[in-house]
C-alpha cells in the first residue's frame, strides 16, 4: 500500500485505499464496543472535554495501521494533537482522523458515535469512511461515488450500495446536534424557511445528508477540523456540500494552527441564497 493514483479517482488504487480506510475503521468500532462492553472510565482533556480509553485504543488502531501502510503521509488526529505530536504544517495531502466522534454519546450510553477517517488534498476531503459500529453501518466517499452499507458483528461488510442527496423538499429537513444546544444554530435556523428538525449525534449528521434523509446541517460553533472531514468527504461525494457562512467550500490544511475550522452549513443541495448570519 503507500500509492494511489489521483488523476483516476474511479480506478483500483482509490478504491484499495477506501477498502483499507473501511478495514480499519471497523477494527477501531470493534476496541469501541470492547470498551463500552467493559466500562469506559472518563476523563477530562486539557480543553476540559471528555475522553475515554476507547477514543484512545481506536485511535492507536488506526495510527498504527496509517504509519504503516501510507508512511509518507502525515496524519493529523484528536488523541494525537492532545498530545502535541500532529504536524504544525500539512496542507497538500494528509489525514484527518476523529477514531471516537460522538464521546459524550457513547458515554452516554447512545449509539450514535462513529469511527472517521478522511484523506485530504488540496485542502479538500478526496475520500472518506465514517463508521458507526453500534448501528452496524459504513458510509464511504471519494470524489463522486458515494456508499453505505451494512456491518455485521464480525465486521463484514454487506449490502453496499450508492447513494446521492436530494433536492430540497418543500419542507426541508434540518439536523441540529442532539448534546450541544447552541443558541447560534437556533438564530440561524429561525432565518431558515419552514422546516423540520431533528437531533443526531455525532458526524451521522453528514451521512443523513448524503442519503437523501435530510437536508441541511448548520453548525456556527467552532469545531476541529477532524470532527467534520469523513462525514463532509461523504456528503461531497454523494452530491452535497459543506460551505463556510460566506458560501465558498469549507477548506482543510493545517499550517501552525489549533485544527479549528470554519463556521459552516452542510448541504444536500444548497438554495441559491442562504439564511442571514
Amino acid at each position: 500500500m503507500g500509492a494511489f493514483d489521483f488523476s483516476d479517482l474511479e480506478g483500483s488504487s482509490i478504491r484499495t485505499l477506501i477498502e483499507a480506510l473501511e478495514t480499519v475503521a471497523i477494527a477501531a468500532g470493534k476496541e469501541i464496543l470492547a470498551v463500552r462492553a467493559g466500562g469506559a472510565e472518563v476523563m477530562v482533556k486539557s480543553d476540559h472535554t471528555p475522553v475515554t480509553q476507547a477514543d484512545r485504543r481506536a485511535e492507536r488502531v488506526i495510527l498504527d495501521f496509517l504509519s504503516t501502510s501510507y508512511p509518507g503521509i502525515p496524519v493529523v488526529a484528536e488523541e494525537l494533537a492532545e498530545a502535541g505530536r500532529c504536524p504544525s504544517h500539512a496542507k497538500d495531502l494528509f489525514f484527518l482522523v476523529d477514531a471516537l466522534d460522538g464521546t459524550g454519546e457513547f458515554i452516554s450510553g447512545r449509539d450514535e458515535f462513529t469511527v472517521n477517517i478522511a484523506l485530504i488534498r488540496g485542502q479538500a476531503p478526496v475520500a472518506g469512511v465514517v463508521h458507526a459500529p453500534a448501528l452496524g453501518k459504513i458510509w464511504s466517499g471519494v470524489t463522486g461515488n458515494a456508499h453505505v452499507a451494512d456491518v455485521t458483528p464480525d465486521g463484514v461488510i454487506s449490502g453496499q450500495r450508492q447513494i446521492h442527496t436530494r433536492s430540497l423538499p418543500k419542507t426541508p429537513v434540518a439536523l441540529v446536534s442532539f448534546t450541544h444546544k447552541e443558541p447560534e444554530t437556533a438564530a440561524w435556523l429561525e432565518n431558515f424557511p419552514e422546516h423540520e428538525t431533528a437531533s443526531v449525534g455525532s458526524s451521522l449528521k453528514f451521512c443523513l445528508l448524503a442519503e437523501g434523509r435530510a437536508d441541511v446541517y448548520p453548525r456556527l460553533v467552532c469545531l476541529k477540523q477532524w470532527d467534520i472531514a469523513a462525514g463532509d468527504a461523504v456528503l461531497r461525494a454523494a452530491g452535497g456540500m459543506t460551505l463556510t457562512l460566506e458560501g465558498t467550500p469549507l477548506r482543510y490544511g493545517v499550517e501552525g494552527s489549533d485544527f479549528g475550522c470554519s463556521r459552516f452549513v452542510g448541504w444536500g443541495q444548497a438554495p441559491d441564497k442562504q439564511p442571514a448570519n
